[in-house]
């Protein structure tokens, strides 16, 4: 569940951790959520218009420097929340807002687009600049706003401090790898920094959670004067979209759901996505043939020995297949390259088998990267933890995290058990929190517009998840995208899509049947 932006001229990669993922539906009866919007609410003063600025005002500076986005042409503002909504007048906090005003006439305006990329745990403040992506009837359309949910970025409170930037797992650099060895080591590592981020974080943590998040969005929606919300979620963005519809189905105008989480999931049943890592790698090896022999040769070489770099780092298995993991599912480049997944292996293969100057070269090209051994992780840890654990009461118990973990090494052989031992450890070290479950969906409905659009080998979010969704969610529609990208509305680079999700955004009326879109390589544009 992560995501990625990008400028006009300059492609952007920016891990939406999935990791996307999420968090989902546990607790609250569906038959209490209407009056518990209803209820909250009524106690809490409609919000003020949102006072935009220019971007370029000094003050925003350290929004750029915290969120790493340009923000040129966009519009900032910080819009003030309760901490907790059922204390109105209570503590606050600052939500980070930007704006790109629309392109078109004012006979031509439909409203806001609001964008939550993922995560739990991205920036929208720092992924603004997707908006160039999308089609340009819809950037004349659409004021697009995006902003830090409560808890990130240059939204303050923060969560930051001990224990909140957890590194990746540490594997075994050659080898068979014992899944399980890993595993209980990273019980340990988790129990322990979990539990110090949520004791230096804890006012902000237990406020967090998607519900908080639906009612964030609400105020927004009432602030730029919507009467309804027109929505875009990508990844964990799906998951507060249809938590929004649970608890708001009467505001909604239209909503796109992209890269999809299950509404129905368990916190174990988030596992299931560390194996989607394998279907995009997989689909990005058969989409890209010239380079499977040279991959298999990589790994097969550096699972046997690594190889040493100038200055006296190793290169492992891990920072190629690091890379795959993190870079596939966001192939997006108007090169029409798969840019680094491709060029790691090609660099790789030239480091491993090449000779003289060649060799050399891609030797010193691999030690200059900075990300050698992925230093961090955003599966565990951070807002990623504090949300999912907001959102779901249950714990797994250590027996079955093992016993999961078989059966993601078993499902996910190329990956292995990488990103399992973080999704199946997320909660450790939360046992003081307090959780605020979302609204677990009725089984069918509410009846609400929307669009839901997910490629078949999605590295991220598993397709099933968007099968999960669209039957629980009966008026909207289907658009499948043959592929393994993650996000498909402008990412996917698919006119396909971009038409289809732009017909219904601008008519809030969804396609009479489901969709199918061929695969787009990269560049195509098809």
């Amino acid at each position: 569940m992560r995501g990625i932006g990008q400028s006009p001229q300059t492609p952007r990669r920016r891990a939406l951790v999935l990791v996307t993922a999420l968090a989902v539906l546990l607790g609250v009866g569906s038959q209490a959520a209407p009056a518990l919007a209803g209820a909250a609410a009524s106690r809490v003063t409609p919000p003020e218009p949102i006072a935009w600025q220019s971007c370029g005002a000094a003050k925003f500076d350290r929004w750029k420097t915290i969120d790493g986005a340009g923000l040129n042409g966009f519009d900032c503002a910080t819009v003030v929340r309760p901490l907790d909504r059922r204390r109105p007048n209570g503590q606050t906090v600052k939500l980070a807002v930007v704006r790109l005003p629309a392109s078109g006439t004012p006979a031509e305006h439909k409203g806001t687009l609001f964008l939550n990329p993922g995560g739990p745990g991205q920036t929208g403040v720092g992924l603004s600049e997707i908006v160039f992506l999308l089609p340009p009837e819809i950037r004349a359309a659409f004021d697009f706003v995006s902003y830090d949910p409560r808890g990130i970025g240059a939204s303050l409170p923060a969560i930051r401090g001990p224990g909140c930037n957890i590194p990746k797992p540490a594997r075994p650099a050659t080898g068979k790898v014992d899944w399980q060895r890993v595993l209980t080591a990273r019980i340990r590592q988790v129990d322990r920094d979990n539990a110090r981020c949520f004791q230096a974080n804890r006012r902000i943590i237990e406020h967090a959670g998607t519900v908080e998040g639906a009612y964030d969005l609400d105020a927004l929606r009432q602030a730029v004067g919507d009467p309804k919300i027109t929505y875009w979620g990508i990844s964990y963005g799906t998951l507060l979209g249809s938590t929004y519809a649970q608890l708001f189905p009467d505001r909604v105008r239209a909503l796109v759901f992209d890269g999809n989480m299950d509404p129905q999931i368990t916190l174990q049943g988030i596992s299931a996505g560390s194996v989607a890592p394998d279907h995009s790698i997989g689909f990005f090896l058969q989409a890209n043939p010239a380079l499977r022999p040279k991959y298999d040769a990589v790994i097969n070489r550096l699972t046997r020995r690594t190889i040493s770099l100038p200055g006296g780092k190793r290169y492992t298995r891990w920072d190629v297949l690091d890379v795959l993991n993190d870079d596939v599912p966001f192939f997006v480049d108007p090169g029409g390259n798969w840019s680094t997944a491709e060029q790691t292996i090609e660099t790789a293969y030239a480091a491993i088998f090449g000779s003289g100057t060649a060799q050399d070269q891609a030797l010193h090209a691999l030690a200059s990267n900075t990300n050698l051994q992925s230093p961090t992780t955003g599966t565990v840890g951070s807002l990623w933890s504090a949300v999912v654990c907001q959102d779901f009461a249950d714990r797994i118990r250590v027996g079955n995290q093992r016993s999961r973990l078989d059966w993601i090494v078993t499902e996910g052989p190329i990956y292995g058990g990488s990103l399992g031992v973080d999704y199946l450890t997320t909660c450790n070290g939360y046992g003081k929190a307090q959780p605020d479950p979302v609204p677990r969906p009725r089984r069918f409905g509410p009846d609400v517009p929307g669009i839901i659009a997910n490629t078949t080998h999605d590295g991220e979010t598993p397709y099933q998840w968007a099968v999960n969704m669209a039957r629980t969610y009966r008026s909207m529609r289907m658009l499948t995208l043959v592929g393994g990208v993650h996000g498909t509305f402008g990412l996917g680079q698919s006119d396909c899509v971009n038409s289809a999700i732009a017909s219904f955004l601008l008519s809030a009326t969804p396609p009479l049947i489901d969709l199918t879109c061929p695969y787009s390589p990269p560049g195509s544009g098809r």
